[in-house]
């Protein structure tokens, strides 16, 4: 009687090393294709936030001096009252040029004709 047992039977044949060297160099191919992806998408969304949170804002100094220069630019105020220069709202300035486009010109009166 032959000793055959189901299931008993084992494959003793070596592994193809043609096949594992290439499902190793396909896998870290793909390996590294995945780490690069993700560093990619990490320094961008870094650099992202770094915009956003340093970039894009404006100090708080620069933010109030700006609008003291602002407040400066609008109002009437003199600059050297001995001289007699004073500074204008540059609206005021376009609307005073409008009206007379040579305003420092001198003023001459215009000549009388006298008819006989």
């Amino acid at each position: 009687m032959s000793d055959t047992r189901a299931g008993s039977h084992v494959e003793r044949s070596e592994p193809d090393v043609f096949t594992t060297a290439m499902v190793g160099v396909v896998g870290t191919i793909v390996l590294i294709v995945i780490v690069l992806g993700v560093q990619g998408v990490y320094e961008g969304a870094q650099r992202a936030e770094l915009e956003k949170k340093v970039v894009m804002q404006v100090p708080e100094e620069l933010r109030s001096l700006r609008a003291a220069q602002r407040a400066r630019l609008g109002d009437m105020h003199w600059v050297d009252r001995k001289q007699g220069v004073i500074a204008i709202p540059v609206e005021r300035a376009m609307e005073l040029m409008a009206a007379d486009p040579n305003p420092a010109a001198p003023v001459v009166a215009p000549e009388t004709v006298v008819k006989p």
